[in-house]
């Protein structure tokens, strides 16, 4: 046990990118300020906060390092080691644990040993490195400024007032009680916004395809599979959209869900961002001027939806119903053509003894039918020479 927590070994599990804990205030701080941890639930979030506490408490001051068991800490928190497993696994994820020596259960102890108990394992409290600072000046050890320096400060102007200040009664009279206020700045909200910029920066592919219908591949999926794959459709729509950067991918999500239920398409949504379900272009665009970003995405596709909350069928879908009436139109057409062929060239059955008709060509038949016309007009038909011989 002193030799797991002597500082070269816990100092060799310390991983790169992250340094051994000064202190443990300054580890929970950097816990309790990770951006992950706002993206938990409420219950998750709980259970984390009353782990951080436990080896807060547990945690050797000299070497900075927690020796415990996943089953004790299970039983304190009262939920089950897998739990224990996965918030530890979190942590040393965002980089605030290290393992320094792995657990061991009693039954695979050595006999050598002498030991028939089993082994906790030991952690270390780690936290990230943070950047690197400017560098100073060779010369006179200052560093090196890289904006505009300040100029003096002037001293007969009013005092800028404290944040949060109310502004006086007059200047709110230009304001209707119906506009809409600003939104409130919230923890959760930014690190949702700062976690779809890292998703973001890192696609060098489309995340789903622009023209395939929003639902897993395979058939019985589960439910976390299903949120994946909204998930990865919603993010494409804020790589194009660039405006809904502004919102996170959840509220994205929500707004677009009963249209991807309905068959809808990343291409489709993006077409209802700036068309009319009559095919009349919006005047305003997506680039700027946008306030509310998530009222604009959902009115937008509210104008493509029924009156009962049902959406319209999409550009694609009519697209493909078009293609497929052109088709049917197009086989019909053949089949009628192809009866009138076979109707044309259909030969007359006959009796074995009647003698075969020989159809003389049009142009002889023709030809007879006007000189026989022109005998009567002039009395010269066989007809004629009979009565009056």
């Amino acid at each position: 046990m002193a030799y797991e927590r002597s500082k070269a070994v816990v100092l060799r599990a310390v991983p790169k990118g992250c340094r051994l804990a000064r202190h443990v205030v300054a580890w929970k701080r950097a816990v309790v300020e990770h951006p992950a941890l706002e993206l938990m639930r409420a219950d998750g979030r709980a259970n984390m906060l009353a782990l951080v506490e436990i080896i807060a408490v547990q945690q050797d001051p000299a070497s900075r390092t927690w020796r415990t068991t996943w089953a004790w800490v299970a039983e304190r928190l009262g939920v089950h080691e897998d739990s224990v497993g996965r918030m530890i696994r979190r942590l040393k994820d965002w980089g605030l644990l290290a393992v320094v020596a792995t657990g061991r259960s009693a039954a695979h102890t050595p006999r050598s040993t002498g030991k028939k108990q089993g082994e906790a394992p030991v952690y270390a409290l780690t936290t990230p490195t943070p950047p690197t600072p400017v560098a100073a000046s060779e010369d006179t050890g200052v560093p090196h400024e890289t904006e505009q320096e300040l100029g003096p400060v002037e001293i007969n102007v009013d005092p800028v007032p404290p944040k949060g200040a109310c502004p006086p009664p007059h200047a709110r009279e230009s304001l209707s009680p119906m506009d809409a206020a600003t939104p409130r700045p919230s923890a959760k909200a930014a690190a949702q916004r700062r976690e779809v910029q890292a998703a973001l920066a890192k696609r060098t592919a489309p995340l789903w395809p622009a023209h395939a219908t929003v639902r897993p591949s395979r058939v019985g999926a589960t439910r976390s599979e299903w949120k994946q794959a909204y998930r990865l459709a919603g993010l494409e729509i804020q790589h194009h959209a660039l405006v809904l950067r502004r919102i996170t991918t959840a509220y994205v999500v929500s707004v677009a869900k009963a249209h991807f239920e309905a068959g809808w398409s990343i291409a489709d949504v993006l077409h209802a961002l700036d068309w009319t379900p009559t095919g009349v272009r919006y005047p305003h665009d997506a680039v700027a001027g946008i306030s509310h970003p998530g009222a604009w995405f959902a009115a937008r596709l509210r104008a493509w939806t029924h009156a009962d909350g049902t959406p319209y069928r999409s550009p694609d879908q009519r697209a493909a119903a078009e293609a497929e009436q052109r088709r049917a139109q197009a086989v019909a057409a053949a089949a009628h053509h192809a009866a009138q062929q076979t109707h044309a060239g259909a030969v007359t059955v006959r009796a074995d003894d009647e003698a075969p008709v020989v159809r003389r060509p049009f142009r002889e038949r023709w030809a007879a039918h006007i000189a026989a016309g022109r005998a009567q007009a002039t009395g010269n038909s066989p007809s004629n020479r009979q009565l009056h011989p």
